[in-house]
């Protein structure tokens, strides 16, 4: 009976595994990871991008002023590509991540933004990491978007500069099937 007692604990936590690997379970949801792909992916972390059909971007602020995306429901596609590098082993706070979210209308086949009007694509640049006065998002306004959309995917290629904190990535080339 007591051997009972002490397998119970490890039966729990072998119980409580949690699942591991990409895992996106909505069905206007297309996810595609790249590994080092020479697509603007910097060597020394991974990228993903994920497609959000029937959605719209809405840039909210929190009470400090602070900006963040949120997905609603609608009728476009937003875009949400994600640089993510692993910290130290043994450290909590060592990851480092940039997220860029845009949103593409639903009519278009081909759109080209430049500088200011990336704004009509609600660009977004967020800078995830432990370093003070830098992390959070920020609104592009420097760069350029090439959009082509078709019934295969999405092709996509922006080029950009966030003017107000240091990036790590700056060039993204991407064709992302749906």
């Amino acid at each position: 009976m007591k051997a009972l007692y002490l397998l119970i604990p490890l039966f729990m936590v072998n119980a409580c595994k949690t699942q591991t690997g990409n895992v996106i379970s909505s069905e206007n949801t297309t996810m595609e990871q790249m590994e080092n792909k020479t697509t603007g992916c910097p060597e020394e972390g991974t990228c993903s991008v994920v497609i959000h059909k029937n959605k719209s971007l809405s840039i909210e602020k929190d009470e400090f002023g602070a900006l963040y995306p949120q997905l609603v429901d609608g009728t476009n596609t937003v875009v949400e590509y994600t640089y993510l590098k692993e910290g130290p082993e043994g450290t909590a706070d060592g990851n480092y991540s940039e997220t860029i979210h845009f949103e593409i209308p639903a009519a278009t086949t081909t759109l080209t933004k430049e500088n200011a009007s990336l704004q009509d694509v609600k660009l977004l640049y967020g800078k995830h990491c432990f370093c003070r006065g830098e992390a959070g998002y920020y609104t592009i306004s420097n760069g350029k978007l090439l959009v082509e959309k078709s019934t295969q995917g999405i092709k996509f290629d922006l080029k950009f500069k966030v003017e107000k904190t240091s990036q790590v990535v700056t060039h993204i080339s991407e064709v992302v099937k749906l």
